[in-house]
C-alpha cells in the first residue's frame, strides 16, 4: 500500500494531468464500478529523465508543505525554498499551486481505482464481500488522512471535496446496487449508506490518530461490518407509545433546566460577535476573514472585540467550543425524559439536522478549524463522545444496543450523522439535494437495522 504523500509517481504518467472535472476523466475501464467519463486527458509536454526527477522531488516537497500548512497558508515561495529551487525552475513544472494539489488529487484517485481493481471478491458471500469493500474505504481513509483533512478547507470544499467525495461514493453505490439486484441487501438508498461509509471509516481512523486504540483495525473493519449489516438496535423489547413516529420527538425541556442562570450584558455581546464569527467564517472562510468584518456585523466596536477575545484564533476556538455547548444542550433538552436508547438514538439524528440547518456554518467552520487547530477539534468531537458513551454503556447494559465496544459506536454513529449532514445539509448549493424526511427516515432506519434483507429482520 502506498503512503499518503509520497512524491513516487504513478506507473501511468497521464494520472497527473490537470482537468477541469478534476478528476471524473480518469479512463478506468480496469473495474466497472467506478463512473467513467470519455474525456481524454491532455498530452504532457516531454521534459526528459532529469526533469521528472525534479518533478517528482517538488511534488514530494509540496506535499509534505500542504501536510504540514493546508492548502491556503501554503505558499510558492515556501514551496521553493523547501526544495531549493528557483521561482523559474518551479513555473517550468506547474502553473500554480492549485495545479500541485489538483494532481495530487488526481494521484489519490488513481491509487483508490488500483486498490479497488485489486479486490478479490469471487468466491466470497455477502458479508465478506462488504468487509472487503468497507476494508477498501477504511485504508484509503487512513492513508489518505491529511488530504481529507485539507478538503475541509473553505478554499478547497466547493471546488474539489464535494466531487472528490462523490467520486468515492459513486463505487460504493454501484456495488451495493448489484447487491440489492441479488437481494442480499433489503431495498435502501445506496448513496445514504455510501456517504455514511465515508464519515464512519473517516472518523475511525481520526478516534485511532488521537486515543490509544483498543483493537487493531482488522476487529474496527469487522465491528463496521457487522453494524452496517445489522444495525445498532438491541435484542430487548421496544416499547413504543401508542402515537410513536420513526419521524416523532418529544417536545425539548425548557432552557432553564439545562442551562441555569440567564446571561449578563457582557455575556450577550460575547455571544454576538460569536455568532456574527459563525456567519462571516462560514462565508468567506476562516483565513479570508478577518476581525473588522466580524465586528462590523456584530455591530460592536473594534476594542470590545478585544474585552472578549485575544485575537482571531482565540476567536475560532470559542466558536467551536460555543457550538460544541449548544449542540450539546439541544440534545439533552430532547431526550432528557427518554428511556429507550433507540429512541435517545433516533432523537439525535432529528436534533442533529436541525441544529446543523440552523447552524450549517458551524459545519463548514469546524473541518476547516482542523487544519489550524487540532487540538481543539479533537475535543470538539470528543467531548461529544463523552456523553454518547456513557449513555451507550447503559443501552448495552439494557440490551436496547448492541453489544460492541461504546467508544467504538459512539464515533461510528457521529462519523455516521456527520457526512450525511455535509452532503444534504451543508455542501447542497440549491433545493437539488437537500435534506427530506423520506432521506431522514432512511437514515434513521439504516443506523436501527442496518441493510440486512427483511425478511431476516423479521426472525
Amino acid at each position: 500500500m502506498m503512503p499518503l504523500l509520497s512524491g513516487e509517481m504513478p506507473a501511468d504518467p497521464s494520472m497527473f494531468f490537470l482537468t477541469k472535472s478534476i478528476f471524473l476523466s480518469y479512463e478506468i475501464s480496469m473495474i466497472s464500478d467506478i463512473p467513467t467519463s470519455s474525456q481524454n486527458p491532455p498530452p504532457q509536454k516531454p521534459i526528459g529523465a532529469k526533469g521528472e526527477i525534479t518533478r517528482a522531488a517538488i511534488l514530494d516537497t509540496v506535499h509534505e508543505v500542504f501536510k504540514e500548512m493546508g492548502y491556503y497558508n501554503t505558499s510558492i515561495s515556501e514551496i521553493t525554498r523547501r526544495c531549493n529551487v528557483s521561482a523559474a525552475t518551479f513555473y517550468r513544472y506547474f502553473k500554480n499551486k492549485e495545479q500541485i494539489f489538483l494532481q495530487m488529487n488526481d494521484m489519490i484517485i488513481s491509487r483508490f481505482n488500483e486498490m479497488a481493481a485489486s479486490l478479490k471478491l469471487e468466491g466470497l458471500d455477502f458479508h465478506g464481500r462488504l468487509r472487503e469493500v468497507i476494508r477498501l474505504l477504511y485504508i484509503h481513509s487512513r492513508d489518505n488522512f491529511a488530504f481529507h483533512r485539507m478538503l475541509g478547507e473553505s478554499e478547497l470544499i466547493d471546488r474539489v471535496a464535494v466531487d472528490f467525495y462523490g467520486y468515492i461514493a459513486g463505487f460504493i453505490r454501484n456495488f451495493l446496487r448489484r447487491e440489492a439486484r441479488s437481494e442480499n441487501i433489503r431495498p435502501v438508498n445506496p448513496n445514504i449508506i455510501a456517504y455514511a461509509l465515508i464519515g464512519i471509516c473517516y472518523f475511525q481512523v481520526l478516534r485511532k490518530d488521537k486515543t490509544k486504540d483498543e483493537f487493531p483495525e482488522d476487529k474496527t473493519v469487522d465491528l463496521i461490518t457487522e453494524l452496517v449489516i445489522n444495525g445498532i438496535s438491541g435484542p430487548s423489547r421496544w416499547v413504543k407509545a401508542k402515537d410513536w413516529d420513526i419521524l416523532s420527538r418529544p417536545a425539548p425541556a425548557p432552557i432553564s433546566t439545562v442551562e441555569g442562570e440567564p446571561m449578563t450584558k457582557g455575556e450577550k455581546t460575547r455571544q454576538m460577535i460569536l455568532l456574527s464569527a459563525e456567519k462571516i467564517f462560514g462565508q468567506l472562510g476562516v483565513n479570508r476573514t478577518n476581525i473588522a468584518d466580524i465586528t462590523r456585523d456584530a455591530g460592536v466596536a473594534h476594542g470590545t472585540f478585544y474585552i472578549h477575545f485575544e485575537s482571531k484564533g482565540e476567536l475560532l476556538e470559542g466558536l467551536v467550543k460555543y457550538a460544541n455547548h449548544l449542540i450539546r444542550r439541544d440534545l439533552q433538552r430532547a431526550v432528557v425524559n427518554v428511556r429507550d436508547r433507540r429512541d435517545v438514538e433516533r432523537i439525535a439524528i432529528l436534533v442533529s439536522f436541525e441544529f446543523i440547518q440552523r447552524h450549517k456554518w458551524i459545519y463548514r467552520i469546524v473541518p476547516e478549524f482542523e487544519m489550524i487547530n487540532q487540538a481543539v477539534t479533537f475535543w470538539y468531537y470528543n467531548k461529544i463522545s463523552e456523553g454518547y458513551i456513557q449513555g451507550l454503556e447503559q443501552g448495552i447494559h439494557k440490551e436496547q444496543i448492541r453489544n460492541l465496544p461504546p467508544a467504538f459506536l459512539a464515533w461510528y454513529l457521529m462519523g455516521y450523522t456527520h457526512f450525511i449532514s455535509l452532503k444534504w445539509i451543508v455542501w447542497p448549493a440549491d433545493s437539488q439535494t437537500k435534506m427530506t424526511n423520506k432521506i431522514t427516515k432512511e437514515v434513521i432506519e439504516f443506523m436501527l437495522y442496518g441493510i440486512k434483507p427483511d425478511k431476516e429482520q423479521k426472525k
